[in-house]
């Protein structure tokens, strides 16, 4: 009887690992999906300079925010949503290429950190990767058109 209740509790272990490992992974493929789009949606604010580039940038990086911020399962999504906000309240701030360039800067910088956090930790990064090639698609446009 004792061996019975041994084989349960291992049973029990497996599905819960189980259980952890597809919500960490389902987590991870909606943030994948959700910054998928990123580089295209910066791409629409090309066709404005300055100021506008400025704040067209600022309104792209608070859905993202939005949106990283609603991800559950991930540890490193609230702060990488504090840092695209903050991003985003600089570049409506920003007045000239350098303070803009600035903004997204940090905001890479930030992201970049939590990417070595999730690494550390063993969990995926790819879509922390995508996020910081946008972040360095937003730069190039600014450098261009600001």
């Amino acid at each position: 009887m004792q061996s019975l209740t041994f084989g349960i509790g291992r049973y029990r272990a497996r599905l819960a690992g189980f259980g952890v490992r597809s919500l960490v992974l389902a987590a991870l493929i909606a943030l994948g999906t959700l910054l998928a789009d990123r580089p295209a949606a910066a791409a629409y604010c090309s066709s404005f300079s300055g100021k506008a580039l400025y704040d067209c940038l600022a309104r792209h990086l608070d859905q993202k925010a939005d949106m990283v911020g609603r991800t559950r399962g991930d540890p490193e999504a609230p702060a990488a949503a504090r840092a695209l906000q903050s991003a985003a309240s600089q570049l409506r701030a920003a007045t000239s290429k350098v303070q803009a360039l600035s903004a997204i800067t940090q905001a890479r910088s930030a992201i970049s950190g939590l990417m070595q956090q999730a690494r550390s930790g063993g969990r995926d990064s790819q879509g922390w990767g995508r996020l910081i090639g946008a972040l360095s698609e937003m730069a190039s446009q600014i450098q261009k058109k600001g």
